[in-house]
């Protein structure tokens, strides 16, 4: 390798460094930009699907609700509640795990 090429080749890795930090910034922003696109679309759709139902008129619907009160289970609708919840915090914790590196916590593998 001549001298020329040596002195280059820093010069290389730098450029070359800075475009995968470019990239991984950019990937960031659109992945942020993506969220916020869905929430947006999911705040729409539901708003406009709950201003349509209260505003739409409704006869006999409230006998219809208290009929269907009856056949409900709270015990069942707890349960789903808690599993519901639950999933969601383990979710939660392990998109945190990831965030910080900690495969322990990821795998949830007992210690052996």
């Amino acid at each position: 390798m001549s001298h020329d090429a040596a002195a280059r080749a820093p010069a290389r890795i730098i450029r070359r460094s800075r475009t995968i930090s470019t990239a991984s910034a950019q990937q960031s922003e659109a992945t942020t930009l993506g969220m916020w696109v869905f929430l947006v679309t999911e705040v729409l759709f539901f708003g406009g699907l709950f201003a349509t139902y209260t505003d739409l008129p409704q006869p006999g619907i409230p006998d219809a609700f208290a009929a269907a009160s009856h056949e409900l289970d709270v015990t069942l609708g707890t349960i789903n509640t808690v599993v519901l919840i639950t999933s969601s915090l383990t979710m939660a914790l392990a998109v945190h795990a990831a965030q910080l590196g900690q495969r322990k916590l990821l795998l949830m593998v007992p210690d052996r």
